[in-house]
Order: structure tokens, then C-alpha cells, then sequence
């Protein structure tokens, strides 16, 4: 008869917690656009990224590229922080609870996620991410708040790491 009485209490408590869960996550959003400039200053909206909800913010390393070096030494540069963004990336995702979602941008750079749970994460694009033949990155921290629409708008301002093009 004991057992009778704990293991409706234990499913009863389990159910309090799935609604409670559920309820962390229902109602906030996070959309956003994407865009640079191009050499003439026009924005080019960032069509067809891959674009990732993530739990925390990957390290970039503090090694600036110097500007005054040989431009092929300074691409090189900026590409190896691309890339070893990108890997730092690809070790995090298949670790459990860091991806919470990911998306691809609209033709005109747009993207949204539905249903994000409560609490602080990065909306995250990167290599190989191109827009108008420059490679581009962000990690771009959100707060997404109960019931609450976010905006997050990506731009040159807001790049983790410089913008390069090999023209």
C-alpha cells in the first residue's frame, strides 16, 4: 500500500516539473537580420547562412591581426581566426545542451527562432559564412526574456572577427 501512495506522488511531481519545463520555454523569440557593407557602402544582406542558438560564447583569440603587415600576411592571419573559430565551434556543438537551435537567413538576411528557453545565449554564425565574397562571423549575445520578442541585428559593428575578401 506504501508503494501505492509514493508512486503517484513521484508522478505526480514528475509531471509538475515536465509542465514547468515546458512553460521556460514557451513565448520568447529571437529574430534578427544580417547584413555589411560592400566596398561602395551599400548593405548586402546575408542570404541563405546557416545561423546557430547556442548556450555560451566560444573564446576568439585576443591575437590581433597586425594592419601593417603585407595584406597577404593579414588575410592569412584573419583566416586562421576564422578557422580556428569554426573549429572551436565544431567541438562545442556535439556536446550536450551547448546547440539549442539553428536556422538558415531568409534572401533578404532574416532569420528567427520560436520558442527559446528563458536566460542569456549567443546567436552564432560563422565560417564558412559568406556574404558578397567576404567571409563573416558573429557571436552576438541575447537575453531572451519570458514572453518577449529579441532583436538581433548583425552587422559590420557586431563581426567576432574582421571581414575578409581575397579581391
Amino acid at each position: 500500500m506504501r508503494k501505492m501512495t509514493v508512486v503517484p506522488s513521484v508522478i505526480v511531481l514528475a509531471m509538475i516539473m515536465i509542465v514547468s519545463a515546458e512553460a521556460s520555454w514557451a513565448g520568447q523569440w529571437i529574430v534578427g537580420s544580417v547584413s555589411v557593407r560592400n566596398d561602395d557602402g551599400q548593405a548586402v544582406y546575408g542570404e541563405r547562412l546557416a545561423v546557430f542558438l547556442v548556450r555560451h560564447a566560444n573564446p576568439v583569440p585576443a591575437d590581433p591581426c597586425n594592419p601593417e603587415t603585407h595584406r597577404q600576411r593579414l588575410l592569412d592571419c584573419i583566416n586562421n581566426r576564422h578557422l580556428g573559430f569554426y573549429k572551436r565551434f565544431q567541438e562545442e556543438q556535439h556536446r550536450p545542451g551547448y546547440l539549442i537551435d539553428q536556422t538558415v537567413t531568409s534572401e533578404t538576411g532574416n532569420f528567427a527562432f520560436f520558442d527559446v528557453p528563458v536566460g542569456r545565449c549567443h546567436v552564432v554564425i560563422k565560417f564558412p559564412a559568406m556574404i558578397d565574397g567576404y567571409k563573416v562571423a558573429w557571436q552576438e549575445p541575447v537575453t531572451a526574456v519570458r514572453g518577449r520578442i529579441n532583436v538581433v541585428t548583425l552587422t559590420d559593428d557586431n563581426l567576432i572577427l574582421p571581414k575578409t575578401r581575397r579581391r
